[in-house]
């Protein structure tokens, strides 16, 4: 395989999610949905472990953000999974998508969070760059989902947490770009962000498909 810059990396981690996740489709809506309200209340754990991996204050600052962001820049009622949470709760199935998760997949995010932290900055770096890159994928499986336990199209995608999402990665790529140039400028192994961001695919996989 050859590597020629970030941007293959990321297309190449893309049609992986699409080919094992978005081809496959949603099998479970609430399943889906319970994993994935898990996921987005713990992220930014996987933030923290990566963030404290990296050694460039640059690259530090963008993790920070994005970790920031999903914090609700600040305000506690607008951190993301309280955001999904109310639009689940629109929901006849709320009580299902939101009861406690499978031990599996608990465990499952506990040994992410501690292999993680014991990547290389390079590898940890890749996972980053795996997690946001099939990020518009991910927006549109979980509207479908949505859509899937009873809440009408329009009321998704007028929610706020699809709102902020949809402008919250236009920042992400945009913080992206720029760690991609810092990356490059740095000496980064390629072979290894790839390495990272294969982990992370994997990871989602295994989260919500």
């Amino acid at each position: 395989m050859m590597l020629i810059c970030i941007e293959n990396i990321e297309d190449i981690l893309r049609s992986k999610f699409r080919k094992q996740v978005v081809d496959q489709g949603i099998k479970d809506a609430v399943k889906f949905l319970q994993q994935w309200l898990y996921l987005s209340s713990q992220v930014t754990r996987l933030h923290g472990a990566a963030l404290a991996r990296v050694q460039i204050p640059d690259i530090q600052y963008l993790l920070a953000e994005i970790a920031y962001g999903e914090c609700g820049f600040g305000n506690k009622d607008k951190i993301h999974s309280k955001l999904l949470t109310n639009l689940i709760n629109q929901s006849v199935f709320a009580c299902f998508i939101t009861q406690r998760l499978n031990n599996s997949v608990v465990h499952l995010f506990e040994e992410t969070v501690i292999g993680l932290s014991n990547m290389s900055q390079d590898e940890a770096i890749g996972f980053i760059v795996g997690l946001e890159a099939p990020a518009y994928q991910i927006l549109q499986l979980l509207r479908e989902a949505l859509v899937g336990v009873g809440i009408s199209d329009i009321e998704v995608l007028k929610s706020e947490y699809f709102v902020i999402h949809y402008d919250v990665e236009k920042e992400h790529q945009k913080s992206g770009s720029e760690a991609m140039d810092i990356i490059m400028d740095s000496g980064f192994e390629l072979s290894k962000i790839y390495k990272g961001g294969d982990k992370a695919i994997n990871f989602l996989t295994q989260m919500i498909a």
